[in-house]
């Protein structure tokens, strides 16, 4: 080969290790370009995620806000007329206080207070509310009433039976339950060891004749 062969290759090769550096810092440069790009994507996506996020806090506190205020309102409209009823009743009571004579009737007082009780009880009513009283000897229903004494029954025929009423439970109006139950006092039959022996023995005797008839 000659001389001037050997030097065409040579500047070839040199030529080709000066391009080759330069095109790769070239695709670098490109990929980081590419990359920031990306991540100024990313970064303002997350910004816009907080600008929502922000945004939908402030619509939520506005609802709650107005939930409350109209709850705030709806309890004033169903409370109203209740407000009045006992505005009322109070009015009633300063009046008849006034008024009352020196003398008074125990039958009177029974009268007055009565009157007052059902003022009170119109005012339930407006809440959806009504009040039950059981009757004594009623049987004991753990549904409607709540046992705050127990008493001893005078026969077995009266266990579990409603011997007294202490206060009246209330029944809701809308869906006819029990609200309240009424306070009771509960007889309870426990029979003596007189009894229990009078009624071992007959059971006893029981036994002994029905073994007789057997055996027959």
């Amino acid at each position: 080969m000659s001389d001037a062969g050997t030097d065409g290759v040579a500047e070839g090769a040199a030529d080709d290790a000066e391009e080759a550096p330069s095109g790769v810092a070239e695709h670098e440069t490109a990929d980081l370009a590419r990359l920031a790009d990306v991540v100024s994507r990313l970064g303002t996506e997350i910004e816009a995620h907080h600008a929502r996020a922000a945004a939908r806090e402030r619509v939520i506190d506005r609802l709650h806000a107005e939930v409350e205020r109209l709850r705030a309102g709806e309890q004033g409209i169903l409370l109203r007329p209740v407000i009045t009823d006992l505005q009322n009743l109070r009015a009633d009571l300063l009046r008849q206080v006034r008024t009352l004579p020196a003398e008074l009737s125990g039958e009177r007082v029974a009268q007055l207070l009565e009157s007052f009780a059902l003022t009170t009880e119109l005012a339930l009513e407006r809440c959806g509310t009504e009040p039950f009283r059981p009757e004594t000897g009623d049987k004991f229903s753990p549904r409607e009433h709540r046992a705050v004494k127990v008493v001893a029954a005078s026969s077995a025929g009266e266990d579990g039976t409603i011997a007294e009423v202490v206060a009246d439970g209330y029944r809701d109006l809308a869906n006819d339950r029990v609200a309240t139950a009424a306070k009771v006092h509960v007889r309870r039959w426990e029979p003596s060891a007189d009894q229990v022996g009078g009624a071992e023995e007959a059971g006893k005797a029981n036994e002994n004749e029905l073994e007789g008839s057997m055996d027959v």
